[in-house]
């Protein structure tokens, strides 16, 4: 098998820009149609499209590396709930859903307002015609847009059109799905009176303090009840958080959005909720604690009081009663051992009723810090703030995800294994508290016994006296934490605080971009017409310039000829000075350099397929070497569709099929030219198997008996890419031409005569560029001759209209 070389060679490729540029060049005014079109696309975007403007604000974050202390750290675990601050949980905490809720119901979200123009629809906030108050407890239309239509001072229209909606549910949040919708209202009701119907129920209120746009009268609008999970979703997503820098706790807030004043507050709402709730929750510790002991209060109160009568009661029936203290006797110590038992009377009510929360209860609202009690245990501590972390994830990821997800299932597990420990923890205190409290009472017993010796009077004071002391001391110790708590909450502040409040990116949207809109435009408009001539050539395989000749074939050219425009073949007799003429006088020479040494030559001139301009070379080129001088015949062996004769205007019927068949004789079949040197023997009538007629030994024997006669014969063949019938005819000729024509044949039509010269089959076989167009990219053939291989059974393919004479 032989192997193409040209297939495998690495070709060095060079772009030549000029050229480029000439090509495109040729196409300008598909340039400028294409970019005025896209500037005016443009514009249009420009001017229609709705314009999105950015909103921006920053926020400090508490930085936990700051071992200051402050106010806020006066009452020792305060901030037990809080923990360490995390940058990215703050950042989730300030995009979630509780606090984005929160916000949009405060300023009133859920219900947008719209005008209409009669191109754009823009978002009415600040300045709105009307307001409407909802009915929260009624099923509602939302998603739906209600036009209005101001008609007077104390009227307006409503348009309503709905199919296949749910009604909504504003209480439960959720979509009423056994109430379908299908409505088409379009009534007029008077300013302040109640719009009610199963799917919604409202009031439309005249805004006295509207001020109308220029043209104001009879203006449309519009507004629209939104469901709280659609409204918090698109909040949530809009809203974009992120440090300013990877060292800094610092964050900017950033929504864009078509009302920039209604984002502005949205930004600043959405940052005064969240310090707002930082700041309850650390407010929240010292809150439980003051709740705590003012319970406990009470009721100590009420048994100071109870004993603080009894003792009165008792210094006024015993007025002599004197007892005599002493500083280091078993009064002292016993008012001692009353101070610390004081003590632990009141952590074990705190522990008994932190138990039963953590036991009753699943949350940690309620639960009292024990160092705000004077309780410094560790291990209790770090189990309660563990146990609030879980409690804050728990409640973060129930807003977002259902209960069978797989992390809350895991923290809910935590949470249970949590207070388990916790509880028995507190069940361990508890017992050590006892053991502590009994230590305290035997201890106390002791010295008791010294008091025994004293009389009744003496000994029954002493023992109102301890009762008092106990509960005094137990007062007092109340009160001293309940007024460090209230100082702490006083002197409690926010940990995070705003820097900027928000405010316009720029006054310019960021949405349309005008410059950057008409930029892409220009180079859309530059970029369609280049892509479309590059996908053109791309996927156009003709032969269109020398590189692609010479990566498609090895085969030597040996000539050029150009464009011709003349409604005749015949260009070389009509117009023997013409250019094109003095390409084929060329052509011509270059002829006589092949098979030098022979003195007559067979020259059979051959393409891939028709309307390459086969005959028109073959006639032109016989016709130059007539007029040279020498004696020539052309023989027009394309028996399937024969032309020469119409060219010459001879007679048809007597050829070269004829003179095979052996119906005329040789002298018969030649016919004479207008030209002096030059014969013709045309195909003759067409015949019922070309390909048969001249494998014929008919034809050599003709071949050799015109050598005898004329110094060059030329053979006309039928082309190669379709039959075989030229390259049977292509084997008598001592030269063979092979017509390329420019911007017309196909590369891979190449692949036969690439053939030929590659295993030697044919002998000096040659290109010859036809038609060829330097400035331009045409598919016209102007030789005026328009015929295709087809026609009465034998043609080549399905006969089509050709190019036609010009």
């Amino acid at each position: 098998m032989v192997q193409n070389k040209y297939t495998d060679q690495d070709q060095e490729e060079t772009i030549d820009l000029k050229a480029i540029l000439i090509k495109y060049a040729h196409y300008w005014y598909y340039f400028i149609i294409s970019i005025l079109f896209c500037l005016f696309i443009a514009f249009l975007y420009n001017r229609y499209s709705k314009p999105i403007y950015s909103v921006s604000s920053t926020l400090l974050i508490r930085d936990d590396s700051n071992s200051q202390l402050g106010a806020e750290n006066l009452l020792e675990g305060l901030e037990i709930f809080s923990g360490r601050t995390n940058l990215k949980n703050e950042i989730a905490l300030l995009n979630s859903y509780s606090i984005t809720k929160q916000v949009v119901e405060e300023l009133g979200f859920g219900t947008s307002y719209f005008r209409h123009g009669k191109i754009l629809t823009s978002v009415l906030y600040d300045n709105l015609p009307f307001f409407v108050s909802v009915d929260s407890t009624h099923l509602q239309l939302c998603s739906r847009e209600f036009f209005v239509t101001i008609l007077n001072d104390t009227e307006y229209e409503l348009n309503i059109n709905s199919d296949n909606q749910y009604a909504y549910d504003i209480t439960a949040a959720r979509f009423e799905k056994k109430l379908n919708a299908d409505i088409n209202l379009k009534e007029t009701y008077k300013f302040g009176e109640k719009v009610d119907s199963d799917l919604f129920s409202f009031v439309v209120n005249k805004n006295l303090n509207y001020i109308e746009s220029v043209d104001g009268s009879n203006e449309d609008f519009s507004f629209v009840f939104h469901d709280i999970r659609t409204l918090l979703d698109r909040y949530v997503k809009n809203t974009t958080i992120n440090p300013i820098n990877k060292d800094a706790s610092v964050l900017k807030l950033n929504i864009k959005g078509n009302s920039p004043r209604k984002n502005i507050d949205y930004l600043n709402k959405l940052t005064e909720v969240y310090i707002n709730n930082g700041l309850n929750e650390k407010n929240k510790m010292a809150i439980n604690t003051v709740e705590f002991i003012e319970t406990q209060l009470i009721n100590v109160s009420d048994s100071l009081h109870l004993i603080e009568s009894s003792l009165e009661e008792f210094k006024s029936e015993n007025p002599t009663l004197a007892v005599t203290y002493k500083e280091f006797g078993a009064f002292y110590q016993i008012q001692k051992l009353y101070n610390e038992l004081s003590v632990l009377e009141t952590h074990h009510k705190y522990y008994e009723s932190l138990l039963a929360y953590v036991q009753e209860n699943a949350n940690n609202e309620k639960i009292v810090a024990p160092s705000s009690i004077g309780i410094n245990d560790p291990l209790l501590n770090n189990l309660i703030v563990k146990l609030s972390e879980l409690y804050a994830q728990q409640e973060e990821i129930r807003l977002t995800s259902q209960e069978k997800n797989p992390r809350l299932i895991s923290i809910d597990s935590q949470i249970s294994n949590l207070k388990k420990n916790l509880i028995e923890n507190i069940k361990s205190i508890i017992a050590s508290n006892l053991i502590s409290r009994n230590e305290l009472k035997l201890r106390v017993k002791s010295f008791e016994t010294e008091i025994e010796s004293l009389p009744k009077s003496e000994r029954d004071f002493v023992y109102l006296q301890r009762k008092f002391t106990l509960s005094e001391n137990i007062y007092k110790y109340l009160l001293e934490k309940k007024e460090e708590a209230k100082i702490a909450k006083a002197g409690n502040v926010a940990d995070h605080k705003a820097i900027d409040f928000a405010r316009l990116d720029s006054k310019e949207p960021v949405s349309p971009n005008k410059k950057l809109a008409y930029f892409i435009a220009l180079i859309f408009g530059l970029g369609i017409p280049m892509s479309v001539i590059l996908i053109r050539d791309f996927f156009n395989n003709t032969i269109r310039s020398k590189s692609d000749l010479e990566d498609s074939t090895e085969i030597p050219v040996l000539g050029l000829i150009g464009h011709s425009d003349k409604p005749t073949n015949l260009v070389v007799l009509n117009n023997p000075k013409s250019a094109l003429s003095e390409s084929f006088r060329s052509i011509r020479t270059n002829i006589q350099y092949l098979a030098a040494e022979k003195e007559k030559k067979v020259i059979a001139i051959s393409s891939s397929i028709g309307g390459e301009g086969k005959t028109f070379c073959s006639i032109n080129l016989a016709s130059v070497f007539a007029l040279a001088g020498h004696k020539t015949i052309l023989i027009g062996a394309d028996l399937r569709k024969p032309k020469i004769h119409e060219d010459f205007d001879v007679d048809e019927q007597i050829g070269l099929s004829t003179f095979l068949i052996n119906k005329c004789s040789l002298d018969q079949a030649i016919q004479k030219s207008a030209v002096e040197q030059m014969d013709i023997i045309t195909s003759g009538p067409t015949p019922p198997n070309p390909a048969e007629l001249l494998e014929n030994p008919k034809m050599d024997e003709l071949i050799k008996e015109l050598q005898k006669t004329y110094t060059y014969v030329f053979i006309d063949t039928p082309p190669i890419g379709l039959v075989t019938d030229g390259v049977s005819l292509m084997k008598y000729a001592d030269v063979n031409l092979y017509i390329v024509r420019h911007m017309y044949s196909k590369k891979k039509m190449l692949s036969i005569a690439n053939t030929l010269f590659e295993t030697k089959r044919v002998n000096n076989l040659n290109i010859i560029i036809n038609d060829f167009q330097s400035d331009k990219n045409t598919y016209g053939y102007g030789y005026g001759y328009g015929y295709g291989y087809g026609g009465e059974g034998y043609g080549y393919y399905e006969e089509d209209e050709q190019v036609k004479n010009l």
